[in-house]
This record gives C-alpha cells, sequence and structure tokens, in this order.
C-alpha cells in the first residue's frame, strides 16, 4: 500500500520548498534530504485520512488507499506513515522546529475537523473558507519554507520571510486546487472532476456563485437535495466554470502576489529564482 503511494508520484512541492529555503542559509545535503523525505510521508498520512473521510476514489489518478484496501487498513497506513517520520525527526530536529511541527500537525487536523464540520453548508463564507485551507493546506508549506530556513541557521527577517513565502504559496495552491476540480480533466488532474462538490466539500468557486444573487437559490435548491442527479451536479459545474472561475483565480493571484512581496527582500540566489518559477507555474497548472 505504501510502494502505491511512493510511486504515484505527485508534485513533492514540499520537500522541494524545504530545500529552497534552506538554501539562502546553511545548506547541509543530506541533512534535509531526511527532513524533506520526513516532511511528504506526513503529507502522505494527511492524504491517505483525508480521502478516508471524503470517500474518495482516487488519488493521483490511481485507486485511493480506501478504495482499493478498505477505511480500516487506509486508517492504520496513515497511522503507521505518521509513526516513521517520528524517527526522523527526533533525530534530526532542534527543540524549537519540534516544537513548530506539532503544533502545524495539530492544526491540519483542526482544519480538516473544520472542512468536515462544513460540509453541505452552502452557508460557508469565503473567510471561513480562507481560514480552513490555512490550516489544512497552507500551514503545511509554511513549514516546508521554515523548516529549511530554520534548520540552516536562518533566523528573523530572512526566517519569517521564508515562512510567509511558504504560507501564501500554500494558500494560493490550493485555490488552485479548488478550481481545478471544476475545471480540470481526470486523465490529467487524477482525480473526478466535481469530486469535491459531490462530497459537500464547498469551496471557493462554488461560494462566489452562491453570493451571486441571480444563481444563489437555483444552485441552494439543487443542494439541498438528498441525493442530487448527475445532470444537477453537471448544471452547477458549468455554471460555476461560466461564473465563478475569474473571482477564484483573482484572489490566488493576491495570495502569489503576497510571495513575491517576502521574496524582495531576500538575497538574490538561483533558489530564489527557481521560487519565482513555482509562482509562476501556479498560474497555469493543470494538475
Amino acid at each position: 500500500a505504501i510502494s502505491d503511494l511512493v510511486n504515484g508520484g505527485g508534485k513533492r512541492l514540499r520537500p522541494l520548498l524545504v530545500n529552497l529555503a534552506a538554501m539562502f542559509g546553511d545548506y547541509e545535503q543530506e541533512k534535509m534530504i531526511k527532513l524533506s523525505t520526513g516532511l511528504e510521508i506526513i503529507h502522505m498520512a494527511t492524504l491517505v485520512h483525508d480521502d478516508i473521510i471524503d470517500e474518495a476514489v482516487l488519488r493521483r489518478g490511481e485507486s485511493a488507499a480506501q478504495e482499493k484496501f478498505g477505511k480500516d487498513t487506509a486508517v492504520f497506513i496513515g497511522d503507521y506513515l505518521l509513526s516513521r517520520t517520528f524517527n526522523i525527526f527526533i533525530e534530526i530536529l532542534a527543540h524549537q522546529s519540534l516544537l513548530k511541527l506539532s503544533k502545524t500537525v495539530r492544526l491540519i487536523c483542526e482544519g480538516e475537523i473544520g472542512q468536515y464540520q462544513k460540509k453541505f453548508d452552502f452557508d460557508i463564507t469565503i473567510s471561513e473558507y480562507l481560514k480552513r485551507i490555512r490550516r489544512k493546506t497552507a500551514l503545511l508549506f509554511g513549514f516546508s519554507t521554515y523548516l529549511g530556513a530554520y534548520e540552516s541557521g536562518l533566523r528573523n527577517n530572512n526566517l519569517h520571510h521564508l515562512y510567509n513565502v511558504g504560507l501564501e504559496l500554500g494558500m494560493a495552491f490550493q485555490i488552485q486546487d479548488d478550481i481545478l476540480d471544476f475545471t480540470g480533466n481526470k486523465e490529467i488532474a487524477g482525480k473526478n472532476v466535481g469530486q469535491d462538490l459531490k462530497a459537500g466539500v464547498y469551496t471557493l468557486p462554488l461560494i462566489f456563485l452562491l453570493r451571486d444573487k441571480q444563481y444563489q437559490g437555483r444552485i441552494i435548491r439543487i443542494l439541498e437535495k438528498d441525493d442530487p442527479e448527475q445532470k444537477d451536479i453537471n448544471l452547477i459545474i458549468n455554471l460555476v466554470r461560466e461564473k465563478g472561475i475569474e473571482n477564484s483565480r483573482n484572489l490566488m493571484i493576491k495570495f502569489l502576489e503576497k510571495v513575491n512581496n517576502h521574496l524582495a527582500p531576500l538575497p538574490e540566489i538561483k533558489a530564489k529564482k527557481d521560487i519565482i518559477d513555482i509562482i509562476e507555474s501556479q498560474l497555469d497548472r493543470k494538475y
């Protein structure tokens, strides 16, 4: 089961950000590879548990662990992955980084719980959505750049800016993910279009549409159904594509602008150019 996850690919952005942030300080390759590996394993564990909650069928184009092995086994897979990270981090991490890691994992769990509690709630606000994705996604991005920076000796302003580079990039990343849930291609994105919508996880493009008085009543009537037909789901997806995507992209761009603002004071090294390339790739990401 774990081999499936490891070989399933993925963007591996979080370990990449660990290493890029570390390059602004005293970079130790072997140490950073171990730390970024541990961080990616934590991310994989959260995906396994997330798929159980959402009853997701696909992950990265393949059967999700809970679909292939059953929910009971998938819970153990996620727990086992988390346990394997303990050896890596306890052996290497400074005390301050361990505290930061513990807090980050706790807040990620709170974000997932908040998302679960808001399932099928069409009264969710943009503010609530942003708070949710900050916890469930952006904080691990922020911890990635913090980890690389702190463990390579950076402190004060440079540490502050690099942490926020990751945090704001994580916000933009999740918004683009939520856009792709409506606009993506199953073969490219590796998951079914409208997966979050069907699971009752209402994201930014739909929230913008629900704020439009012209469509609000029509959408709510569909969402209030116990078991909407596929044609109803398709109607919402098409309306979101027409009316909800532009506002979502504009907000994503604002977070990418924040990333650039935090990058600006940092030294002009190759790693900075690489982070800028990552920012630019978010604008047209298809998976």
